[in-house]
C-alpha cells in the first residue's frame, strides 16, 4: 500500500497520509464493523509548511460513544498522549480528525463540518486548519473509499483531491 496524497483544487493545501496510517485506518474500520468510529490524526508539516504529513491515526478514546450512524469522539488519554508526541525527538502534534461511515459512498455531515469549525477556533487544539478524513466501506484505487477535507478557520471546508506528486510519477 502506497501513501495517499491530496490537495485542494487551488493548490493551497496538501496532505500526505503515510501507508502505515492507511493500514491502521483499515484495521480500525474493520473492527468497528457496522458502527461509526473515529479518532485523531497526528503528524507534522513539511519543512516549507506546504504539506500536512499524517503519521498516525489513533483508535477511538475509551470514552467515545458510537452507533450505526453517529460517533462522538471522547478525550480520555489524548492530552497526555499529545504532550508526549510534542516532547518526543521527532515532534508531532494534532492535525485533525478521522472517522468511519459504514457505507460505500461517504459524505460529510453538517455536524462533521460544524465540529471542525469549532476545532479550528479552539485555543486548546491550536490547529487553525484541521484535517477531516472520512473513510467508508466502498473501494477506490484498491482501497477503502476516502474523502479528505481541510477546514480553515473562517472559511468553508475545502476537499483535498487525490494527486500524484513528482516523486510518485515514476
Amino acid at each position: 500500500m502506497k501513501d495517499w496524497r491530496g490537495k485542494t483544487a487551488d493548490g493551497t493545501f496538501a496532505v500526505q497520509l503515510q501507508a502505515p496510517v492507511l493500514r491502521a485506518l483499515d484495521r480500525l474500520c474493520r473492527e468497528a464493523r457496522a458502527s461509526e468510529t473515529g479518532g485523531i490524526l497526528i503528524g507534522r508539516y513539511s519543512d516549507e509548511l506546504s504539506v500536512a504529513i499524517v503519521r498516525e491515526a489513533t483508535p477511538p478514546p475509551s470514552d467515545s460513544l458510537r452507533g450505526r450512524a453517529w460517533f462522538v469522539r471522547g478525550v480520555s488519554g489524548l492530552g497526555d498522549m499529545l504532550g508526549n508526541k510534542w516532547r518526543a525527538k521527532e515532534r508531532t502534534y494534532y492535525v485533525g480528525e478521522w472517522h468511519f461511515h459504514p457505507v460505500a459512498h461517504v459524505e460529510p455531515s453538517g455536524d462533521d463540518f460544524e465540529q471542525m469549525l469549532k476545532i479550528s477556533h479552539a485555543k486548546e487544539y491550536d490547529c487553525k486548519e484541521p484535517l477531516l478524513l472520512i473513510v467508508g466501506t466502498g473501494k477506490q484505487d484498491g482501497w477503502r473509499s476516502l474523502r479528505a477535507f481541510v477546514c480553515p478557520a473562517g472559511c468553508a471546508p475545502l476537499e483535498l483531491l487525490p494527486w500524484v506528486g513528482a516523486a510518485d510519477a515514476k
